[in-house]
C-alpha cells in the first residue's frame, strides 16, 4: 500500500513520490492525521510578535518590517496565543511514533511555555534549546538594545530517546553559525530558514524513508530538505500564496536534478 493512503486526502494541494503538501489550518488537518504516524516534527510556527504597519524607518536605505502579515498577528492576547499553541502542540504528539523528535522554532520570549507546561503535560522529554546564530545580523540602528543575531528551537522528544544520527561531537553542539535570509532566500516569505539549518536536523532526527511532519511548512525549507535526503513529508500550509512557492520550489528542483537520483 502506498504510504500515502493513511493521510486525509482532502485539502492536499501538492505531491511529490516522498510529499504531501496540505493547504489549509493546521489545527483542522493535524487532527486528521493518524496517530503515531509521523517520525519527526520540524517546524516554525508564527511568533505572534507582529505589529499592524509596524517598521524601522532607515535613511538612505530600505526599511526593517516588524509585520510580516495578517498570519503573525491573528491573536487578541498571549492566553489566545497560548491555547493555540497548545491545541497544536498536543495533536503534533499524538502524531508523532514514540521516541521521535521534535525541533520548534520559536520565539524566545515565549519558550518557556515548552519546558514549563506543555512538555510535562503531554509526555515530552524537554532536550535543549538549540541556538542559531546569525553572522549577518540586522544591525541595531536606535542602538537601544543588543543586535539581534540569534533564533531559538525549542527540542524535546516523546519519550526519554537517543538521537537517532549521531555526527561528531564537534557536529553535535546547540549552536548553528549561519546567516539570516538576505544571504539565501529563495522565496517571498518573510521568515524563511537556512535549508543547511533544516537539513541538519532531517538528518540528525530521522532515517531515510521516514516521514518529517512541519504543520507550518511557510516557504518549504522542511519539504526541500527532506526532498534531498529522501524522507517522507507531511507539510500544511495555510496561506495560498505560500503553497505557491512551495509548489515552485519543488519544482524548480526536480528540474535541476537536485534529488531526482
Amino acid at each position: 500500500m502506498d504510504w500515502k493512503e493513511s493521510f486525509p486526502k482532502e485539502n492536499r494541494y501538492f505531491e511529490t513520490k516522498d510529499g504531501i503538501l496540505y493547504c489549509g489550518d493546521a489545527l483542522e488537518i493535524l487532527p486528521k492525521i493518524p496517530s503515531e504516524s509521523v517520525d519527526l516534527l520540524i517546524t516554525d510556527p508564527p511568533y505572534g510578535i507582529s505589529k499592524e504597519g509596524a517598521k524601522i524607518t532607515r535613511k538612505r536605505i530600505s526599511d526593517v518590517l516588524l509585520d510580516f502579515g495578517e498570519w503573525d498577528r491573528q491573536w487578541q492576547s498571549d492566553e489566545e496565543y497560548f491555547f493555540w499553541t497548545e491545541e497544536w502542540f498536543k495533536e503534533v504528539v499524538r502524531a508523532l511514533k514514540p521516541k521521535s523528535w521534535l525541533f520548534i522554532f520559536f520565539d524566545k520570549q515565549r519558550l518557556g511555555i515548552f519546558d514549563l507546561f506543555l512538555a510535562p503535560k503531554y509526555g515530552i522529554k524537554a532536550k535543549t534549546i538549540f541556538v542559531w546564530i546569525k553572522t549577518n545580523p540586522v544591525p541595531s540602528f536606535r542602538k537601544v538594545n543588543f543586535v539581534s543575531s540569534t533564533e531559538f528551537v525549542w527540542v524535546g522528544s516523546k519519550g526519554e530517546s537517543k538521537i537517532k544520527n549521531f555526527k561528531s561531537q564537534k557536529e553535535m553542539v546547540n549552536y548553528f553559525i549561519y546567516p539570516n535570509g538576505s544571504a539565501y532566500k529563495e522565496t517571498s516569505h518573510p521568515t524563511e530558514k537556512p535549508l543547511a539549518l533544516i537539513k541538519h536536523f532531517v538528518e540528525i532526527g530521522s532515517n531515510e524513508g521516514e516521514i518529517v511532519l512541519d504543520p507550518f511548512v511557510g516557504s518549504g525549507t522542511t519539504a526541500i530538505a527532506c526532498e534531498m535526503l529522501r524522507r517522507r513529508w507531511i507539510g500544511i500550509e495555510k496561506n495560498e500564496e505560500f503553497c505557491k512557492g512551495i509548489v515552485k520550489r519543488l519544482q524548480k528542483g526536480v528540474q535541476r536534478s537536485l534529488w531526482s537520483k
